[in-house]
């Protein structure tokens, strides 16, 4: 909710990794079930680009060495082609159970980790 501006912009300083001690994408997923309760609490539903700038920041504030995608919808080519965000693991995608890797091609990606 910080990184919000009231212009509409964000303010993005993606939290460092801090290393845990055996951190999987397992233990990522688990954390994120968690997450999504406190998100709904906190700031109730939403939009996915929102929650994975949200569960980004937060899983890698536990210290798992998550990174922020935003794709493109692959069809229809010409506009109005939607976007969609979400968060990874590596390769394992732990915030939408869409099939991402198929439907949209990915245009950004944020927040690199390098783990020992």
């Amino acid at each position: 909710m910080s990184a919000r501006r009231e212009n509409g912009t964000y303010a993005l300083n993606w939290p460092a990794v801090r290393p845990r001690a055996r951190t999987t994408p397992h233990g990522a997923a688990k954390a994120v079930a968690q997450l999504r309760l406190a998100q709904r609490i906190m700031m109730g539903f939403l939009d996915p680009v929102e929650d994975a700038l949200f569960m980004t920041a937060a899983l890698r504030n536990l210290g798992h060495p998550v990174t922020f995608h935003l794709g493109r919808e692959k069809a229809p080519l010409v506009a109005p082609g939607g976007f969609y965000a979400w968060a990874q693991y590596g390769d394992e995608v732990l915030t939408t159970s869409l099939p991402v890797r198929e439907e949209y091609t990915e245009v950004l990606r944020s927040g690199e980790v390098t783990v020992p």
